[in-house]
């Protein structure tokens, strides 16, 4: 794989650089502030987590008195905040290197530019203030430790249980598809990954021997994917330390304050590269497949924990029916957790798993009743030495297009 053709395109927050460069593109002044906001999340990181997660714990045991001061120091609780601290500061030198990958012509590099850089970094965040807006927002930096997350997840060795809970039986069901066509051969079945995150499961189905493309919307997603995909020259290269913030539920500091070594394994190292082409674009999904262009262009769509992102499904329904060819397969596996449920002023439509099901249905697509499953249990994005755990009792559904187009109207 030309690894370069993985990287995606996305809106400048200056200026623009052609697509097929796979630089930042020039979109609407909305697009580009949104980048902006998301750009500053990645950059504040460290003076934001040092506050919060650092100088306050800092304070408090400051503030107790001596004899407890002490005995709270004898259990190596202080070194371990301060030992935190340094693994932020490793994070952030993470970070900037992963904005600056994707800010083409933008933004000074941090390590061979440092003056240059701190002096861009003073003017983006003075801009931000004269503006009127704060340095960045709270539920962006939620999104930010999130995105440091969906690093173990997608790109570690240590998300591989997970990967293999959740993107184990979508692989397993979309072989079963194609199972007479060797993956030597597959280069000609094309699969959409809407959704697709850091792009680690994409990047599976690629390695099956699919031509493959992912969608994604989140910028957070896109600037992390469009690092690890194209930036990354060996398995390991980098090491995170995701759970470095995180001081409930914690069984001991080495569980807290562990590396994380990505990515796992090469993205460029597919062993069909030379018949399977991979991609991923950026954009909201039913703007960029529901164009003309895109009618009729795929052959198997698979979704993971995507549909739940909808404000009506609907649209995504009638999206997927538009981009499939007939007689392609829909493969879903998520839980119904509706993203806009209870957000003041978004349309929100949810709906029961049941009444999901029915909906499909009532589309037009055929459910395969024979492959559905109910309550598999799952995680996301969990960090598996912790105390506190969600799960999920998923559902897996696979549904075709029939091959006479009778989408109910």
């Amino acid at each position: 794989m030309n690894t370069e053709a993985a990287a995606t395109s996305l809106p400048a927050a200056d200026k623009g650089v052609d697509a097929e460069h796979n630089g930042f593109v020039d979109e609407s002044e909305e697009e580009s502030n949104a980048l902006a906001d998301v750009m500053a999340a990645f950059l504040y990181y460290k003076k934001y987590s040092l506050n919060s997660s650092i100088y306050r714990r800092l304070h408090s045991i400051d503030e107790l008195s001596e004899r407890h001061r002490q005995i709270v120091a004898s259990l190596g609780t202080i070194d371990k905040i301060k030992r935190a601290e340094n693994l932020i500061r490793e994070n952030h030198r993470f970070l900037l290197d992963l904005v600056h990958s994707s800010a083409v012509g933008a933004m000074p590099s941090p390590t061979e530019s440092p003056d240059e850089f701190r002096a861009w970094f003073k003017q983006f965040f003075d801009s931000r203030e004269s503006a009127g807006k704060p340095p960045v927002a709270d539920h962006h930096m939620e999104k930010m430790y999130s995105t440091l997350k969906q690093f173990v997840r997608d790109w570690s060795a240590e998300g591989q249980a997970e990967r293999d809970l959740t993107y184990g039986p979508l692989l397993d069901a979309l072989e079963s598809e194609f199972s007479s066509v060797s993956p030597d051969r597959r280069g000609n079945i094309h699969v959409l990954v809407p959704g697709a995150g850091l792009g680690r499961l994409a990047f599976e189905i690629c390695c099956r021997g699919f031509s493959t493309q992912g969608n994604e919307f989140s910028y957070f997603m896109l600037l992390a994917s469009n690092f690890i995909l194209n930036k990354s020259e060996s398995a390991d290269q980098y090491t995170i330390y995701p759970f470095a913030h995180q001081f409930s539920n914690v069984i001991s500091a080495q569980d807290q304050l562990r590396p994380i070594s990505v990515p796992d394994v090469l993205p460029s190292s597919m062993p069909y590269s030379g018949t399977a082409a991979f991609s991923m674009t950026a954009g909201d999904f039913i703007e960029a497949y529901g164009s003309s262009s895109e009618r009729e262009q795929w052959d198997a769509v698979v979704t993971c924990f995507f549909m739940d992102t909808a404000k009506n499904v609907l649209d995504y329904l009638d999206t997927m029916w538009h981009a499939m060819k007939p007689g392609a397969v829909w493969i879903n596996l998520g839980p119904l957790l509706w993203h806009f449920d209870s957000v003041d002023g978004e349309q929100s439509i949810e709906l029961s798993r049941d009444e999901f099901l029915e909906l499909v249905a009532k589309v037009g697509f055929e459910l395969d009743r024979g492959q559905f499953k109910e309550k598999i249990p799952v995680t996301y994005t969990a960090n598996a030495r912790s105390m506190l755990q969600y799960t999920y009792n998923t559902f897996m559904c696979v549904a075709h297009k029939p091959h006479n187009d009778n989408q109910t109207e």
